[in-house]
């Protein structure tokens, strides 16, 4: 019964994952759209590769987010799930927040030197969409395990 419960809280993981994920995909691709259609009325640029240059990103952003997920679900696994329950709606938003830039550091650790100033320059876009992908993620999970 334990590892039934167990099993069922990494497929609540990933189901929040694939949601984090499509919230991941859905912001950028707006964007895209709308400067496609800007590109197309002025007649400048390559509006044809808006599109297609973003869900390259957001393929490369999903593999990331995915490792992201293995960092998370021991996680997931050690806390009960009465505990995560118990938390107000609010602190559950900063909670399923942290483990995006958490697991973002993890990943980017080799690659990070913390003597460069340089180091975290233009790297903003990508803390925020860990936060995104994180909270989302969380929040499709914390729901999930409620009682039937």
């Amino acid at each position: 019964m334990n590892s039934i419960r167990a099993l069922n809280r990494v497929t609540y993981a990933f189901v929040g994952l694939l949601g984090g994920n499509l919230a991941l995909l859905l912001y950028p691709l707006q964007n895209a759209i709308r400067l496609r259609s800007e590109l197309l009325a002025m007649h400048t640029g390559q509006p044809t590769l808006q599109i297609p240059l973003t869900l390259g990103m957001w393929a490369i952003y999903g593999a990331f987010s995915f490792v992201g997920w293995l960092f998370v679900v021991p996680i997931a696994l050690i806390f009960p799930a009465s505990s995560i329950k118990g938390l107000s709606w609010t602190l559950r938003v900063f909670v399923g927040a942290a483990p995006g830039p958490l697991a973002l550091f993890l990943i980017g650790h080799g690659h990070i030197q913390f003597g460069n100033p340089g180091t975290f320059t233009g790297t903003s876009v990508l803390w925020l969409f860990s936060i995104l992908v994180s909270t989302v993620s969380f929040l499709i999970y914390v729901v999930l395990l409620r009682d039937p």
